[in-house]
């Protein structure tokens, strides 16, 4: 019997076995060989992508790791301890590697991509995607941010579920921004600019109707035509829903949700500008098969050091549902056959329907993270200046909801240590 003409069954047995190199290789063979490829990558949990980091010299600072080789990062599965996979050779043209502004977008990257025109003294924003399989990409047009250059500035990005580069595919684009120089800023501060786009009319078309004083703490978008925004004021949470419309008009605003601030510990009125990326504790989600918009915290070990170095230890998390009937975020201790993936772009829901689970993973109701900690420790006496820092081990695992326990993941001493780890759905 030829490969070619062996039952899928038999098939998808083999590509499992395979490196996600191998299979994506085996796919590009013929049909039946894709149908199995394309089999295994839907029947299996995200990876977990680790970015590689530039070469530094040894009197750089730390939190620039030295990398031996020019690969784009690697791939694994954590959670069934696979061995890690290089994903590329190269990074894509025009992307600096070190660029955190990395986003995972249903098989593909985004990377949010500056650009300062100094003669104009203004700023603008171009969203690349990225298939780092099929290495093809696109671009957004260039969405103009602010005049000048600001002291700091927090992204956020919103998706809807249709694929990247259809008709149907929308982006909300949100920028908070200060010419501050202190770290705390109030908003009376801040400044910010949230936009978005459908990709079938291809410009960016502003939320011009915002007060200057509603500045957003997070934003997600359901279908084609809604917009969810967060912020919290006077120690109340306001959910914002906009319309999103196909022209320029200022009444996108269609609800207005104002709700006893029940869940401990959302700033108030506050943002935390850093140097490296916003550690953000509280991220929304929409179950986009239901319209049920989540709010998942994030709580973890606080102490000294905790507060002076980006130092991750997660303690758990909580799942809060928005209860339209009573405008209270209330919190939820089931979430049904359902996952939902944490990292510091995004918190992402999948369904265990459909899925090749180990298990303890098939009734669902938990939650993966991945975290790469750049915790800073001096040794003292200093042996070697190239190794005067030491880096926590790396904080992921899956939370499971039902008994409020942790399983942290082991992982692989191959796998290179990684300033930004994220979840990824390969899509050939």
């Amino acid at each position: 019997m030829d490969w070619m003409d062996l039952p899928l069954e038999l098939s998808e047995l083999i590509f499992q076995r395979l490196s996600l190199d191998d299979a994506m290789n085996c796919r590009a063979t013929c049909r039946s060989w894709r149908k199995a490829a394309d089999a295994i990558f839907s029947s299996q949990l995200p990876l977990m992508l680790s970015l590689s980091t530039p070469s530094a010299s040894p009197y750089t600072w730390p939190w620039i790791l030295k990398s031996d080789n020019n690969n784009f990062g690697s791939l694994s599965a954590p959670w069934s301890n696979h061995d890690s996979t290089v994903l590329t050779e190269t990074w894509p043209q025009g992307i600096n590697r070190t660029d955190n502004r990395v986003h995972s977008v249903q098989g593909w990257l985004m990377f949010n991509i500056f650009h300062y025109v100094s003669d104009k003294s203004q700023t603008f924003s171009e969203l690349l995607f990225f298939n780092p399989f099929s290495r093809d990409s696109f671009k957004l047009p260039k969405l103009f941010l602010f005049s000048g250059r600001p002291c700091y500035h927090q992204v956020r990005v919103a998706f809807n579920s249709a694929p990247p580069g259809s008709e149907e595919f929308v982006v909300a684009f949100l920028c908070v921004f200060s010419y501050q120089e202190n770290v705390l800023m109030r908003p009376e501060h801040m400044k910010q600019k949230l936009a978005f786009i459908k990709f079938k009319q291809g410009s960016w078309i502003e939320l011009e109707s915002i007060k200057t004083a509603e500045i957003f703490y997070d934003i997600e978008v359901h279908g084609d035509n809604k917009l969810y925004g967060l912020t919290v004021k006077h120690k109340t949470s306001v959910v914002f829903v906009f319309t999103l419309g196909d022209n320029y008009r200022d009444d996108h605003i269609i609800e207005r949700l104002v709700m006893l601030n029940t869940i401990e510990d959302i700033p108030v009125g506050r943002f935390n500008f850093c140097h490296t990326s916003f550690k953000r504790r509280h991220q929304m989600v929409m179950d986009t098969s239901t319209g049920e918009l989540l709010l998942v915290r994030h709580d973890r070990w606080d102490d000294v050091l905790s507060r002076c170095y980006d130092l991750i230890c997660t303690r758990g998390f909580r799942v809060f549902k928005l209860d339209r009937s009573i405008l209270r975020w209330c919190e939820v201790f089931d979430i049904g056959d359902r996952f939902l993936f944490w990292d510091y772009t995004k918190v992402s829901l999948v369904s265990a329907k459909g899925l090749r689970l180990a298990e303890r993973f098939k009734r669902g109701n938990c939650i993966f993270f991945c975290h790469a900690n750049t915790h800073r420790e001096w040794k003292s006496p200093i042996p070697d200046i190239q190794d005067q820092f030491r880096f926590k081990e790396h904080d992921i695992g899956v939370f499971f909801l039902a008994d409020r326990t942790i399983s942290h993941f082991s992982i692989s001493s191959s796998l290179p240590f990684s300033l930004l780890n994220m979840w990824f759905g390969p899509a050939p």
